[in-house]
């Protein structure tokens, strides 16, 4: 990306930035991403990052932000039907895996933040844990899944199946490769754990 042309379209260059970041910051984690990176791969100089992002602290903030937009928009959270709460849930995993499959990066960036002392919810993340809650809680009032099971539970078991099977999946891959199992494809895989859950969540 020129600079001439930078300067005429500002957020596409945000956009561009914003790409770039999220790339870095998923290979080296925060202490490890450099503006000067960052730029050569944005084609945006250095000031220009500075100028639309502050500091490289607002930069980070803003990929997570962009990340966890992403995850909103494949929810849309809204009330849930009556009756519908086995089927609430099906869908929070199938959206969870084809987030997951859809954004490695996001994996990483998690684990990289992870391994610098980094727990703390990424912006907007905690409206969603809320509706989650929330729709969870008001299944469980209809007698539609389990009431003796808490919504962390159950959204600890959702996010962790997905997570594990999408951060090791090339070390499962290898495991088959060495024949030290038969090979599940992804649809099989989400299809099983849907049904161990939801059979789990059975009142």
């Amino acid at each position: 990306m020129k600079e001439g042309k930078v300067a005429r379209d500002p957020e596409g260059t945000k956009r561009a930035i914003l790409k770039a970041a999220e790339e870095v910051f998923a290979d080296k984690g925060f202490a490890g991403a450099t503006i000067s990176e960052i730029s050569r791969k944005s084609g945006a100089s250095g000031p220009l990052i500075l100028f639309h992002f502050q500091n490289k602290e607002g930069l980070y903030e803003s990929v997570k932000d962009g990340i966890v937009d992403r995850w909103r928009d494949k929810l849309q959270p809204k009330p849930i039907p009556v009756g519908a709460g086995p089927e609430f849930v099906s869908d929070m995993i199938e959206v969870a895996f084809s987030f997951y499959r859809d954004n490695p990066r996001m994996v990483r960036m998690a684990n990289w933040g992870r391994l610098e002392g980094d727990d703390a919810p990424w912006g907007g993340e905690e409206d969603i844990h809320h509706w989650y809650e929330s729709s969870i809680k008001e299944a469980q009032s209809r007698g539609e899944i389990r009431n003796d099971v808490s919504p962390l539970t159950i959204t600890a078991m959702v996010c962790g199946t997905v997570h594990v099977w999408w951060e090791f999946h090339g070390h499962m891959e290898e495991h088959v490769r060495q024949g030290s199992y038969s090979e599940v494809k992804d649809d099989d895989y989400l299809e099983q754990i849907t049904a161990i859950i939801l059979k789990g969540l059975t009142p």
